[in-house]
């Protein structure tokens, strides 16, 4: 202990100048209501791996997706709520309120996703959001999850959005494991071939996954006529088709 003070002692420099306030969370000295702000939220420390989703290997755009994540800036329902009215807080996917958490984690789609991927990656994956950006802070040893994961959200947006704005109409869980594999085939001449052989894997799992058979089942009410009461719905996700309009 006494030897820590006093490399601490040592870096000390005395002079005749007056004893200033400081504001140790800003670094000019001087208060503000952002740094407070940062301290109330963050108790004055920004989590590491805000930094590291900059290093992670995928595109630029996808950075900046995950940053806005990272931050819970995304606009999805449950902030664009805080901005004005929302009339429909629900989820495209499942009709739940819609927020990054639920999207992303919580939801029935994601949840098949990340089940799927997670045995393909012989890892528990998507459980929460730590479980994920945990994974960001060693890049070098997670390159491949972190590839994966970082697809697997984006894919999720899109997707979201293409439901809300463009009117594309819920077609199960293949459509989802389609665009992963997809996804990934375009970033592929970014990794070296070492990752690529990897990710190559992966997509091939996902593309299988995608071209695998439907399996259906109908609903039918009996107070109406068969041909009139049928309905099919995909049993391996729990979303049915649906078309939404975010507000």
């Amino acid at each position: 202990m006494w030897e820590e003070l006093s490399v601490v002692g040592d870096n000390i420099v005395l002079n005749e100048e007056d004893d200033t306030i400081t504001w140790s969370f800003n670094s000019n000295g001087q208060f503000s209501v952002q740094s407070l702000y940062a301290i109330i939220n963050h108790r004055g420390v920004t989590p590491v791996y805000v930094q590291a989703v900059w290093k992670l290997n995928i595109p630029p755009r996808v950075h900046f997706f995950l940053w806005l994540l990272s931050n819970n800036r995304l606009l999805t329902r449950d902030n664009l709520a805080k901005k004005r009215d929302v009339s429909d807080p629900s989820c495209l996917f499942c009709k739940d309120c819609e927020s990054i958490s639920h999207l992303f984690f919580q939801c029935c789609v994601a949840k098949h996703v990340w089940a799927a991927f997670s045995i393909w990656l012989d890892r528990m994956m998507g459980e929460y959001f730590e479980s994920i950006t945990s994974l960001w802070i060693a890049n070098k040893r997670y390159m491949i999850c972190n590839i994966v994961s970082s697809t697997v959200m984006w894919v999720l947006w899109k997707l979201c959005n293409l439901l809300c704005f463009q009117g594309v109409p819920w077609s199960g869980m293949k459509r989802v494991f389609a665009m992963i594999g997809q996804m990934l085939r375009g970033w592929l001449p970014m990794f070296k071939m070492d990752v690529q052989e990897k990710v190559e894997m992966i997509i091939q799992l996902a593309e299988t996954e995608a071209k695998s058979a439907l399996l259906i089942k109908w609903r039918m009410d009996i107070s109406e006529s068969v041909q009139s009461s049928a309905q099919p719905s995909e049993v391996s996700g729990n979303a049915t088709n649906m078309t939404s309009n975010r507000p």
